[in-house]
């Protein structure tokens, strides 16, 4: 009969062939689309068998869990640097949120494009990362608005403030991934150049509103 000590370094290594193929589900998302990439592929940059693929998971959607978990990691990590970013004044702190963003999306964009199409066909995903709740990540960055709630002129300044973030999520995540699609083909601009003139739609939104 197997101890706990027998056991431990079984589970311990189930553990690192898990992150092991996770990290090369990564590796492959830096030249393919997930759905362009098999099992075998994933297996092959892991190093494992594609038996030892399948004694852990059921299909490679199986691993999407773990992406969004490991990505959520990564956001929290994220916004924490942009909440101990140093602001001068409101179109500052618009600047460098929206900079910041774009930047972030092209680092993360095969994971970004991976989670933004899947989640919709399996909602599931959603609900498996217990620990990074999205909304607070929001309110993160609403709050950094708030900082200069002296230069906004709406009289509902947190709605005012949420509704900019929204605004510069959803437009720069088409901007940045699907770059040659509707809505995103609605504006000519480079996802570059629209960076720098989304700060500026923003802040006359914020001071007038």
């Amino acid at each position: 009969m197997s101890t706990e000590r027998d056991l431990a370094p079984k589970q311990q290594r189930s553990l690192d062939t898990q992150k092991n193929l996770l990290k090369a589900l990564h590796i492959c998302l830096a030249d393919k689309f997930f759905e362009h990439i098999s099992i075998k592929d994933i297996a092959d940059t892991a190093g494992v068998s594609v038996g030892t693929f399948y004694r852990r998971f059921k299909d490679k959607e199986s691993l999407l869990p773990l992406l969004y978990q490991d990505f959520g990691h990564d956001l929290m990590m994220w916004v924490t640097a942009m909440e101990s970013e140093e602001y001068q004044s409101l179109h500052d702190a618009l600047v460098k949120m929206v900079s910041g963003t774009y930047v972030f999306l092209l680092e993360k964009e095969s994971v970004f494009r991976t989670l933004h199409l899947n989640s919709r066909l399996h909602s599931e995903i959603l609900a498996s990362d217990k620990v990074v709740n999205r909304d607070v990540v929001y309110q993160k960055l609403s709050a950094i608005l708030m900082r200069y709630d002296k230069e906004i002129g709406a009289v509902n300044k947190s709605q005012a403030n949420d509704i900019c973030v929204y605004m510069m999520v959803n437009t720069l995540l088409d901007k940045v991934l699907y770059p040659g699609l509707t809505p995103a083909t609605a504006c000519s601009l480079t996802a570059a150049e629209f960076t720098k003139e989304l700060p500026e739609v923003l802040f006359a939104y914020l001071v007038k509103s």
